[in-house]
């Protein structure tokens, strides 16, 4: 079914962020994903996808959420419909979210991480303003996606200490403050990581409906 939106209010969100200062922006990578409604299930499901010519071009291309939006001038000027299966009481909700990828894939320290929180902070300051900014940075976590078969630990004061031990055969998703730990803190992992992830501490996302 055709929806209500079309590629360029989609693309609209990523000129956006490309609109902020380099500075502020520097090592993070801005995701789509979405759900279908009701049931918070992935969007995958609704096979979001739109058409150029005679392609078509599966926004949602692996089973998940996660939407592989195609950057492109030409289909800005053609700014095509999308479309996707939904029931005449389902919606598709579009959340955002960032993504750092460290050096090391399998390393990072307490300041890398707060570092990392910090560019979170400065972009809610260039959309929302200093006022947010300044109000939401105790509530910033990390969101680690640790590999099948590997630990991740913390190193603090010369020990180690275990925070994950993942003997799952899928990613497990380890959520934490690390402001909560000490300024020396190590975070490692036996295998790099899958992702490293960053939410907003506010909901942002839009609904995209049936015509």
């Amino acid at each position: 079914m055709p929806l209500s939106a079309r590629y360029q209010q989609l693309e609209r969100v990523f000129r956006r962020f490309d609109s902020f200062p380099a500075p502020d922006r520097e090592g993070l990578t801005l995701h789509m994903a979405a759900k279908i409604e009701p049931g918070d299930r992935p969007g995958f499901g609704s096979g979001l996808m739109m058409r150029r010519g005679n392609e078509t071009i599966r926004l949602i291309p692996e089973p998940g959420s996660d939407i592989v939006f195609p950057r492109d001038a030409g289909l800005w000027m053609e700014n095509p419909t999308l479309y996707a299966r939904l029931k005449s009481d389902e919606t598709l909700r579009i959340g955002f979210f960032f993504s750092v990828t460290p050096q090391d894939k399998a390393v990072f320290t307490q300041a890398q991480a707060r570092h990392w929180l910090g560019l979170l902070d400065r972009c809610i300051e260039d959309e929302g303003g200093y006022l947010i900014a300044l109000l939401l940075p105790d509530t910033h976590k990390l969101a680690v996606d640790i590999a099948p078969g590997s630990r991740f630990e913390v190193v603090q004061d010369g020990a180690s200490h275990l925070l994950v031990d993942n003997q799952g055969t899928a990613p497990y998703r380890f959520v934490f403050r690390p402001q909560d730990y000490r300024r020396d803190a190590v975070f490692r992992a036996s295998a790099p990581f899958v992702r490293i992830v960053m939410h907003l501490p506010f909901p942002l996302h839009g609904a995209l409906r049936r015509k």
